[in-house]
């Protein structure tokens, strides 16, 4: 829950994103309440190395290894 201070400060200054949930029907409380909480695990995540962009060698092991297993498949389901 945010403090009735904290909605009247994010309720004057909503960012695009609250504007856009606004307009679909959710009510203004939840969507500032959203925008805090994504840009609190945006701050959290941003350095994290599981969160980074894949390598050209990762996305390539990773489409070899899916052609590998839909190639066992195929055989499975020929032989």
């Amino acid at each position: 829950m945010t403090s009735p201070q904290q909605s009247a400060t994010a309720a004057s200054h909503p960012t695009a994103f609250e504007r856009t949930l606004v307009a679909g029907g959710t009510d203004p409380a939840v969507a500032a309440e959203l925008e805090r909480r994504i840009q609190i695990v945006e701050h959290d995540e941003r350095d994290e190395p599981s969160r980074l962009p894949m390598t050209g060698r990762e996305i390539a092991v990773y489409v070899g290894v899916s052609v590998v297993a839909v190639v066992i498949g195929l055989l499975v389901v020929v032989l």
